[in-house]
């Protein structure tokens, strides 16, 4: 689709901006004094701070629509206890893209940009939890 690509590309675009505005702001931020601002300045200093978080996060998104598939295939449990796809070896903490199944899209599902993580003898998925890992359709993506 035409204007999901242009959308995708203005925010690849600004990533440099974002990425050099926030290189400038925690810079700011480690170097005032907050004690020896007036209540005004005080003010401004904390909707900085908060602008600050939502445009890391929006930097970390925008990052991860550069990021290419690496790896894909699907998950099998290996001797250690440990998932991995194609023998790359996935641990807590380790990003992951995860199929889910839904028959409504064209494609009869999409991937879910996620993390694993361990819990009561096993690994799962954060953001569909209750999805068994075993055999599940998946792909691994990197940034260059």
């Amino acid at each position: 689709m035409k204007l999901l690509e242009t959308t995708i590309n203005s925010y690849v675009e600004a990533e440099y901006q974002i990425k050099r505005l926030l290189t400038d702001t925690r810079k700011l931020m480690d170097n005032i004094n907050v004690f020896n601002l007036n209540a005004e300045d005080v003010q401004k200093y904390h909707i900085l701070y908060k602008a600050m978080e939502g445009l890391e996060k929006a930097y970390s998104s925008i990052v991860d629509l550069n990021k290419k598939v690496l790896i894909e295939g699907h998950l099998v449990k290996n001797d250690r206890g440990r998932y991995e796809l194609c023998g790359k070896e996935f641990t807590s903490g380790s990003l992951i893209d995860v199929w889910r199944e839904d028959s409504d899209m064209k494609d009869g599902g999409f991937y879910i940009s996620s993390r694993i993580e361990h819990r009561g003898g096993d690994y799962y998925c954060v953001d569909i939890p209750y999805i068994k890992l075993e055999g599940l359709k998946a792909r691994y993506r990197a940034a260059f």
